[in-house]
């Protein structure tokens, strides 16, 4: 199980810097638009590091 939980943050992880590279590549000079990629990647960051944090509280709570 936390094989698959590994590798569903890793996978999140790679969708979200994709997801932002492209967005930032069809940005094009709009500041709303820009504003826009840049909530959503902070966004998909943020769940990221939530992700990561409940892994590393189940794993110091399995190895206390």
């Amino acid at each position: 199980m936390k094989e698959h939980q590994t590798s569903n943050l890793l996978l999140g992880m790679a969708a979200g810097a994709a997801l932002g590279a492209a967005g930032m590549m069809a940005v094009s000079q709009n500041p709303r638009k820009v504003k826009r990629a840049a909530r959503k990647m902070a966004k998909g960051a943020e769940q990221a590091v939530m992700q990561l944090d409940k892994m590393v509280t189940g794993f110091m709570d399995e190895h206390k």
